[in-house]
């Protein structure tokens, strides 16, 4: 039996790391005829790379990267026009999440199992995601919204 297949312009925006990790176990079945992905540089590529590949700017919480990541969030927004944004955060992926939803696109947000109290990037998405997934019950408290995944993804 094949899994299932994307076929509209679909973002994956993550930080490298575990939460590439938990976005391609979150996605695994599933495939994406148009997918491009949003990530900064450093850490290990995905195991099925898209076509497209942007690197933006880290915004580590300095407020002058923040604002680069934000522009360029917005060129690429803007130059793809994505129907859906699927993202594990971390903070390299709020600004894409945020403007791709407010230009129309379905937000999906699984927030990382790596934290055991809400992330920064969760709360941040949280007001602006379709479908917003916890993997800890616990975590659904501070996420009334959110669904409960069947079990951690790492």
């Amino acid at each position: 039996m094949s899994g299932w297949v994307e076929r509209r312009r679909t973002c994956w925006a993550y930080s490298p790391g575990g939460h590439l990790a938990e976005l391609e176990r979150a996605t695994q079945g599933m495939s994406f005829t148009d997918r491009f992905d949003v990530t900064f540089a450093g850490g290990r590529p995905p195991r099925v790379a898209p076509r497209r590949t942007y690197r933006v700017c880290h915004p580590r919480r300095s407020l002058a990267r923040t604002a680069v990541n934000l522009v360029q969030a917005l060129l690429i927004v803007l130059r793809e026009r994505p129907r859906i944004v699927i993202s594990t955060g971390a903070d390299v992926a709020v600004a894409v999440c945020i403007l791709a939803r407010l230009l129309g696109a379905k937000l999906v947000f699984v927030e990382t199992a790596g934290e055991l109290t809400p992330t920064l990037a969760g709360r941040l998405v949280y007001p602006f995601a379709h479908l917003f997934i916890v993997q800890w019950p616990d975590k659904a408290t501070a996420f009334p919204r959110a669904v409960v995944a069947a079990g951690p993804l790492l």
